[in-house]
């Protein structure tokens, strides 16, 4: 199934939000702070996988602190790129679990997703929006909706900004750093089962995951929504994991297979990333009819014809890029 959607959006904008909140969030959003995207990560050929692992999660964090600004400012792209860095951060707590697994780590990973999910809300929303913005006409039942939209999205914009303004967050802020720089993961480390060079452990986390999703993704136009959510965060998973590794495949050769094999995953991806986000939309699209009826009387506005044909185009399209990837050569050892 996709995100549970509407639940979020009624958790998170259930307290009301006053004409005045709501008039601030569109003032900052008019001098919005820009976005930060991650940066590249480099990490030294003979790197041990503690070391990795405490390079790796510092940067992702950076990214997430750097974006403070930017939320702050009703920025919704900082949203997105706040959210993309929690999404690495619990992705890289899942590709090194066999290391860092300990009851700090299973709270620090419950922290995360605490914060995540006071972001969703917001980028659905302005994606909701952007779509109703472009949709062609103008129909007064479109239009109501689209006012309706933005009232929630500068509502749940106002539940993110609230969030980082939280004695939780900047709690979670300032432990997150001391467990990567020096948490108890690190006192077991040597006793683990897990390989102590870097490139080694990647090696071996790569191979397994591939191997998992090239089995559904050869068979993708059989699942059902729920296992295209499954295959899709594991491919996800996998691409953020690539993306940790790279600079550790330094061959040409090495480097073209993972160049071919990344932009495989990346199509993957698009495609399962677009049938979500069609969903997500028409789950909202149906969250709004209440609210929409109070006020206005509108009907429901079932999947338009377009909307289907979409969305089987797509499937299509994901089954295409599920069978190129699992026919794709690896790049590791």
């Amino acid at each position: 199934m996709v995100r549970s959607t509407n639940s979020a959006v009624r958790q998170d904008a259930a307290p009301a939000v006053s004409e005045r909140q709501q008039s601030r969030v569109a003032k900052r959003a008019a001098a919005a702070k820009p976005a930060v995207k991650s940066e590249p990560i480099e990490l030294p050929q003979d790197i041990d996988s503690s070391t990795a692992f405490q390079l790796i999660a510092a940067s992702i964090f950076r990214q997430v602190g750097a974006n403070e600004g930017a939320v702050r400012s009703a920025n919704p792209q900082g949203v997105h790129q706040m959210r993309i860095g929690l999404r690495r951060m619990r992705a890289a707590i899942s590709v090194f679990a066999q290391l860092v697994d300990d009851p700090e780590t299973t709270r620090l990973k419950q922290e995360l997703r605490w914060l995540t999910g006071r972001l969703g809300p917001a980028r659905d929303l302005h994606l909701l929006a952007l779509r109703l913005r472009r949709a062609r006409g103008a129909a007064p039942e479109r239009q109501k909706r689209l006012q309706v939209v933005e009232t929630m999205r500068n509502e749940a914009l106002a539940t993110a900004i609230a969030a980082l303004a939280t004695d939780r967050y900047r709690k979670l802020q300032t432990d997150v750093w001391a467990w990567i720089e020096a948490g108890d993961w690190l006192g077991g480390a040597a006793r683990r089962q897990v390989p102590r060079r870097a490139r080694d452990f990647a090696d071996a986390v790569l191979a397994k995951r591939a191997r998992k999703i090239a089995r559904r993704a050869r068979e993708l136009e059989a699942l059902d929504v729920e296992g295209r959510h499954q295959l899709r965060i594991a491919a996800k998973k996998l691409y953020y994991a690539m993306g940790f590794f790279e600079s550790l495949y330094d061959g040409r050769k090495s480097r073209e297979r993972m160049a071919d094999y990344q932009r495989k995953v990346k199509e993957l991806l698009d495609h399962l990333g677009a049938l979500n986000d069609l969903a997500v939309q028409q789950q909202l699209t149906g969250s709004l009819t209440p609210v929409v009826r109070q006020s206005d009387g509108l009907a429901v506005i079932a999947p338009s014809r377009h909307e289907r044909t979409k969305t089987e185009r797509l499937l299509k399209s994901a089954g295409r890029a599920g069978r190129e990837l699992a026919d794709a050569k690896s790049f590791w050892d």
